[in-house]
């Protein structure tokens, strides 16, 4: 499994210091349309902090 070394999502529980701590990430297609650039993605396991 490939790991994680950057994130830009400050607002996420698994972003220490812009490294993903999750133990494993989910991503998904963020629409209907047919996905040519990571723009239609999304990671699912965000975890709002807090």
């Amino acid at each position: 499994m490939s790991h994680v070394t950057k994130c830009m999502c400050e607002e996420c529980h698994y972003n220490e210091n812009f490294n993903c701590h999750a133990d494993g990430i989910e991503v998904k297609s963020s629409g209907d349309n047919k996905i040519e650039t990571s723009d239609g993605t999304c990671c699912n396991t965000f975890k709002p902090k807090g």
